[in-house]
């Protein structure tokens, strides 16, 4: 019993011996990188890069929201219910187009009704504005000469009655009869050529102005009904998306709640707030480019349209929006969004990556492979971006920047370059 222990452990010495045996040379195995070349003993592996031209800028990073160029909570003008509406949550529509009616019928009677009045008072002005017709002006003519006749002939009846008065042969009341005829007869015979003196002078001025001032009023009564008709079909007062319908057919309108909401959305905004001391290098013009989480491998570009005149006190942060192109609606109003501002660019310069330079008492130092040795050069910097920065002074295009391994070299050391490759 004890020996087939003894075998048993040592069989499983052996077994994890030789587990830990080939697991090590995985290891190291893994562990070594394919070389394309043979490492030269005493010298520091290195990679370069090509020192060249290209564009450099300098980016602003900040999160904000999408928001939609223009919203509209569309109202009825009018009060009453809703007869048809045209659209639905999602639709396109255009600016005027119809997308609601609200009640017409009595307005329609309305309308008609006050034009109905307004043709009475503009025949009865064509009236006076012509005058009386000649034929007209005859037949007042003959009334005029009929009713002197009349007058005449009471007159002359009069005096023949009383002179039988005088002679106490008629009572004093047939008398007073016939003074009253004669009354009568003159007043009538007075009207007639007033009428005719109308007829041919035609109607007075204060006449003529009442009755313009009652052609206004009926003008103006028309022209409302008018107004209240065309406020009955609602349009859709600017171009874009139905975000939201609040009401639907048969229910009662009132002017004081939306019925449709309208987003604009062929251009939208990304609002985003810039801290106090940047604003003096924004303009309105500024490039931008914009992601969004669902979009996350696209990218969107706009320019800066309007920044805020006063700074929030608060945040020492003012508002700037950004105008990006969305004819196809992808970005939507509420979106969160990333913007990175383009502060400043230039073409054409040095680019050095930021992975070459080294911090040394407060200047910038690179190596530079030269004939199989690291050369340390002192390089002046300008605009820097967010992988590269511009060099002004110290390297020339072409040089063969060392961009990994520099950490162990000192100057004059030999290197070994196992990679190259061009400086993006």
């Amino acid at each position: 019993m004890r020996r087939a222990l003894i075998v048993t452990g040592i069989l499983i010495l052996v077994g994890v011996a030789f587990y830990w045996t080939f697991t090590d040379q995985g290891k190291e195995t893994k562990a070594s990188p394919p070389a394309n070349r043979q490492r030269i003993v005493g010298r520091v592996p290195v990679e370069i890069a090509l020192l060249q031209r290209g564009s450099l800028d300098r980016r602003l990073q900040l999160s904000g929201t999408v928001v939609a160029e223009a919203q509209v909570d569309v109202f009825s003008k009018v009060s009453g219910v809703l007869e048809e509406i045209e659209v639905e949550q999602g639709d396109w529509v255009k600016a005027d187009q119809v997308i609601a009616v609200v009640e017409r019928e009595e307005r329609e009677a309305k309308l008609q009704e006050s034009r109905a009045a307004l043709d009475v008072l503009r025949a009865r002005w064509a009236q006076m504005e012509t005058g009386a017709r000649p034929e007209e002006i005859a037949q007042a003519e003959e009334l005029v000469r009929q009713t002197e006749a009349r007058w005449q002939n009471s007159l002359d009846n009069y005096k023949r009655l009383k002179t039988l008065k005088d002679r106490d042969c008629i009572s004093q009341q047939r008398l007073d009869e016939a003074m009253l005829q004669v009354t009568i007869s003159e007043a009538e015979h007075n009207s007639a050529k007033e009428k005719l003196t109308l007829m041919r002078k035609g109607a007075r001025q204060e006449d003529r102005d009442a009755l313009l001032a009652q052609i206004r009023q009926a003008e103006a009564t028309v022209k409302l009904a008018e107004i209240n008709l065309k406020n009955a079909t609602i349009r859709a007062p600017i171009s874009g998306v139905i975000s939201e319908r609040f009401l639907d057919r048969g229910a009662f309108v009132c002017t004081t709640a939306p019925l449709i909401r309208i987003v604009a959305m062929d251009v939208v905004k990304v609002v985003v707030h810039v801290v106090e001391g940047e604003l003096a290098q924004i303009s309105p013009g500024s490039h931008a480019e914009i992601r969004v989480d669902t979009y996350p491998n696209e990218l969107f570009r706009g320019s800066v349209v309007r920044i805020s005149p006063t700074v929030d006190p608060q945040t020492r942060t003012a508002v700037v929006e950004i105008q990006v192109a969305n004819r196809d609606h992808r970005l939507k109003p509420g979106m969160f969004a990333r913007a990175s501002l383009i502060m400043q660019r230039r073409d054409g310069v040095l680019l050095l990556s930021k992975d070459s330079l080294l911090r040394q008492k407060g200047a910038s130092r690179v190596f530079v492979h030269d004939n199989g040795k690291a050369s340390l050069r002192e390089v002046v910097i300008g605009l820097q971006g967010e992988q590269h920065v511009e060099v002004l002074k110290g390297l020339q295009e072409g040089a063969e920047v060392i961009v990994a391994g520099q950490y162990e070299l000192s100057d004059g050391m030999p290197v070994d370059v196992i990679r190259g490759r061009e400086n993006p």
